[in-house]
């Protein structure tokens, strides 16, 4: 049986990298992750059926494609071809714009023994561990609790889903909150008011979409004519993504703003404020032999 990355069309991680970096280079910056994944499936000539496929994962949110054009871009982060100006955006460096592809994948080989050593030293690993593809795999799954997390919120219902969201804003700093989903509720699952200087204030009404796909530019249309008049502003809160139009319409000159809150977001969103996400803090220790220091009693009479 065909892979989820032959199904879906697209090359093996070295390719993947090149594809993305030269893709990046053709499209304004900051430019944010969901169309750089759309732009790598158009530069790939990737069918509608290899659009389809989705990430592994009962609760997958995103395409195939633009899963793995992430992990790409974040190989490339790390090794200073591209960084991210604020969350989901992304934009090339100057080494970015003039690095070859071989070179990238030089650097990237580098990091992986450099990741692989460090693993040996801390964890012990054994040793068919450390070959570059397995280190590659085991990084982009460090991030797994919010695949973990975004499974287990598309199993919530939706009233417990809209107060969840309701919670995040008390926890964010926003008074006065309700929750006033239901039938007849207008696409307003509820309201807040945000007060950030104490000075003023702003009434600001959210929708809940638990989705596993792209909410789309008709969602941000809809909500705000349905908070024009109740609210300054509105904030949709989803597990999926965003689209590109979505984004668009969010930000349109002259209305009323809408913020958007995409999975990935929501999920950092619970973790900063510990809602439903325990962590636990580790401290590694390097211990090094400091043999200057011995060194002086051999001078000592």
């Amino acid at each position: 049986m065909a892979s989820l990355r032959e199904q879906a069309g697209v090359p093996t991680f070295p390719g993947l990298r090149k594809v993305v970096l030269e893709t990046m280079r053709t499209i304004p910056m900051p430019v944010h992750r969901t169309e750089i994944g759309d732009a790598v499936a158009d530069r790939l000539g990737l069918t509608p059926a290899e659009r389809a496929v989705m990430e592994p994962g009962d609760g997958a949110t995103r395409s195939y494609v633009n899963w793995v054009s992430e992990f790409a871009c974040n190989d490339l982060k790390h090794v200073g071809v591209c960084e991210q100006p604020s969350r989901g955006l992304y934009q090339l460096t100057d080494l970015g714009q003039t690095i070859s592809s071989d070179e990238v994948e030089k650097l990237h080989r580098r990091r992986v023994r450099e990741y692989n050593e460090k693993r040996k030293k801390a964890d012990a690993i054994s040793a068919d561990e450390s070959d570059s593809s397995h280190a590659e795999v085991d990084e982009h799954l460090e991030d797994n609790w919010v695949q973990q997390l975004l499974d287990r919120l598309m199993n919530v219902t939706p009233k417990a889903f809209e107060h969840l969201a309701g919670a995040l804003l008390r926890a964010a700093g926003f008074d006065d909150v309700r929750v006033t989903g239901g039938s007849g509720d207008g696409g307003i699952d509820g309201i807040g008011v945000y007060r950030p200087s104490g000075l003023i204030s702003f009434h600001t009404a959210f929708q809940c979409k638990r989705y596993q796909g792209s909410v789309g530019a008709s969602t941000v249309r809809d909500f705000r004519g349905s908070f024009i008049g109740q609210a300054d502003r509105g904030i949709i809160i989803t597990t999926g993504t965003f689209t590109k139009s979505a984004r668009e319409e969010a930000g349109k000159a002259g209305a009323p703003p809408v913020d958007l809150v995409d999975g990935e977001a929501l999920s950092d969103l619970l973790k900063q404020h510990r809602l439903g996400v325990r962590v636990i803090e580790r401290t590694v220790e390097d211990v090094f032999i400091d043999d200057a220091y011995f060194d002086q009693f051999e001078d000592s009479q």
